[in-house]
């Protein structure tokens, strides 16, 4: 499975907290792809948002050599 492929599998099949999950259902996102489309400055507004679930993304996103998708563009 190529690095990328993992953004387009949904969030509930990838071994995420069930905070992170329940906040991503908040937030209306449903795989990583959502949350990376997305500029800082959205994702950060939107409901449900918290800097515990950014750091469960970013530690997720960092052990899959991915960090870099939540840079801004």
């Amino acid at each position: 499975m190529e690095k990328e492929d993992i953004l387009d599998i949904p969030i509930e099949k990838l071994g995420f907290s069930s905070n992170f999950r329940r906040a991503c259902d908040t937030m209306n996102v449903s795989t990583l792809n959502d949350i990376t489309s997305v500029l800082p400055e959205q994702l950060i507004n939107k409901k449900g948002f918290s800097y515990s679930w950014l750091g469960e993304l970013s530690a997720y996103l960092d052990k899959k050599g991915l960090l870099h998708l939540l840079q801004r563009p």
